[in-house]
């Protein structure tokens, strides 16, 4: 009964701590939906003012280091995810913006705040008109 105790114990020990890890893998990454009439700094508003209002594309600014900009137009939703991605035995951390395409009158404009020390190599900006796909968790 002791061994198979100590057993338990070991094992509800590793699976915490392996959970704690992935709960703080949540935290390199956060984003929060803004508008243009929100507080920003200078450089963003002269960015978003030159931007085409029928521009379809998705545009991206990081001005300093862990801040990145995402607007969108035709864009109704936005998440964003980190992947940390072992390629070829070489170590490739990036920042994923996925947008969910929305009607003329929708647009997306979210800034996004991200440890330097841990992210990102890349800047993946992605959109998909399926809603279950954009919902769907990433693997």
């Amino acid at each position: 009964m002791r061994y198979f105790s100590a057993i338990m114990m070991l094992s509800l020990l590793i699976l915490s701590a392996c959970d704690f890890e992935q709960n703080n893998d949540q935290y390199i990454v956060d984003y929060e939906y803004l508008s243009k009439e929100d507080e920003i700094p200078d450089d963003v508003t002269q960015w978003l003012i030159n931007i085409d209002s029928e521009d379809r594309r998705i545009h991206s600014l990081t001005l300093e280091e862990g801040t990145t900009y995402v607007y969108a137009n035709q864009h109704k939703k936005a998440k964003v995810s980190y992947i940390d991605e072992n390629i070829e035995g070489e170590s490739n951390q990036s920042m994923k913006v996925t947008l969910l395409k929305g009607s003329n009158k929708d647009t997306v404009f979210i800034k996004i705040s991200y440890e330097t020390d841990l992210c990102c190599d890349s800047e993946i900006l992605d959109a998909t008109e399926n809603e279950k796909e954009f919902y769907e968790k990433q693997k």
